[in-house]
């Protein structure tokens, strides 16, 4: 009954499509080279800021410890909702919620990176690399090295944030438009800060964000189905 009502539900749905459509979008009209080919040509024909210090140091690695960070706290006030959810059941449900869109958004996005097969733009020999641009239908020669880069990883540490408006929604239903400017602002910053640097195209990205969308939709859906949460 649960998955019948996901399934049977118009924002299920309407994401798919929005997806499908912006990545056809991409594919047919040449969308993320066209893009990664005016960020390159203004780096001057090289990836300038893979290594600069605000875009590898302070976004990447220092956004990485921050997630880390966040995530951790997020955890601690998990479990203590949880330890005491005869006091607080409504804000132990919403944390779990939250805790859980987080994992499954990270693993979703781990694990496709892993199996997807999918080179980074600084791999490309239209960008200074040394292997052939592939389309996302495309077939892959065996005699090219396994890639890593689809969908976007670090975006995934921002976006995987827009849980918050669906947890916030449950328990202070004002401030659900913060959360949402959480994810997306941090989504945004931490996925084209990676294309400056050449690891991604917008295509990545885009797949990032219906990921974790997605993953924190169903989960709080599934939640809350007994209060048929829209």
């Amino acid at each position: 009954m649960v998955k019948q009502a996901i399934y049977r539900n118009h924002t299920f749905w309407l994401l798919l499509v929005v997806y499908f459509c912006l990545m056809m979008g991409l594919e047919y009209f040449g969308g993320d080279l066209k893009l990664a080919g005016y960020i390159y040509a203004l780096e001057g024909h090289q990836w300038l800021l893979r290594k600069y210090w605000l875009t590898n140091e302070v976004l990447h690695d220092g956004g990485r410890w921050l997630n880390y960070i966040a995530v951790l706290s997020v955890l601690v006030i998990t479990i203590f909702f949880t330890v005491k959810h005869k006091q607080y059941s409504s804000l132990a449900r919403a944390w779990q919620g939250l805790t859980l869109s987080l994992i499954v958004s990270f693993v979703a996005v781990s694990y496709l990176k892993s199996i997807t097969d999918i080179d980074c733009p600084w791999s490309l020999d239209l960008f200074g690399g040394d292997r052939p641009y592939l389309s996302l239908f495309a077939h892959r020669s065996n005699s090219l090295p396994m890639a890593y880069c689809f969908p976007a990883g670090h975006a995934s540490i921002g976006y995987a944030w827009v849980a918050l408006f669906f947890m916030l929604r449950e328990i202070k239903p004002a401030w659900r438009y913060y959360g949402l400017g959480i994810g997306m602002g941090f989504g945004l910053l931490f996925g084209f800060s990676q294309q400056l640097r050449g690891a991604h195209f917008l295509s990545h990205d885009i797949t990032t964000l219906f990921i974790c969308l997605f993953s924190s939709y169903v989960i709080f859906k599934l939640l809350y189905s007994d209060e048929q949460t829209a």
